[in-house]
């Protein structure tokens, strides 16, 4: 009901929402302060075998250059369907821009290593002594590309009806104050 990492962490601080700026410290303040009073870390210890077997940043870099070309062509597609289209090509299209947009998330997710509960443990329990920093440069990754086409979105209007987005984009309302529930919930 109140959001998660993605939502909240991604859009709303991209957004430069109020309620997100709330929001993030505190359910991050709360992971970290759970994971460190649990000792989660030495529950969930890196095995060596599989921290081998995860793709290394360069085969990520290829991936990732890989699916940029991939959403180069969908958006052109996407621009060329909606100038003529008809709504069942370009529903198709946009299918195919969420499944495309979403196996881009899931590579990211693969490639950073925060599908391993051993990766996220690492982050919060800082009393571990192997505390890893990597979480935050995945998020700060996430608000590279997140912030400036939220901005942009909103400074032109964007969110509105286009080419890409056949309907309004569905965004919290911007002025809502953070409230007990968000905090506590």
């Amino acid at each position: 009901q109140h959001g998660c990492t993605s939502g909240h962490g991604l859009t709303g601080l991209a957004r430069l929402s109020l309620r997100s700026w709330v929001a993030v410290p505190t359910f991050m303040a709360t992971g970290v302060l759970t994971a460190s009073l649990s000792q989660s870390a030495s529950a969930f210890p890196p095995d060596a075998q599989i921290e081998a077997e995860m793709p290394n940043w360069f085969v990520g870099s290829a991936i990732v250059a890989s699916l940029a070309m991939v959403l180069a062509v969908l958006a052109a597609v996407c621009r060329c369907v909606g100038r003529g289209g008809d709504e069942r090509q370009i529903q198709a299209a946009m299918l195919f821009g969420e499944f495309v947009v979403g196996l881009t998330f899931g590579c990211g997710l693969v490639i950073s290593g925060m599908v391993r509960p051993s990766k996220i443990t690492s982050f919060l329990d800082l009393g571990s002594g192997a505390w890893d920093l990597s979480l935050a440069f995945v998020m700060g990754g996430g608000l590279l590309i997140t912030f400036p086409y939220f901005q942009a979105s909103e400074r032109f209007g964007l969110q509105k009806k286009s080419f890409l987005h056949q309907s309004c984009l569905d965004l919290p309302p911007r002025g809502k104050k953070p409230d007990a529930t968000l905090v506590i919930g």
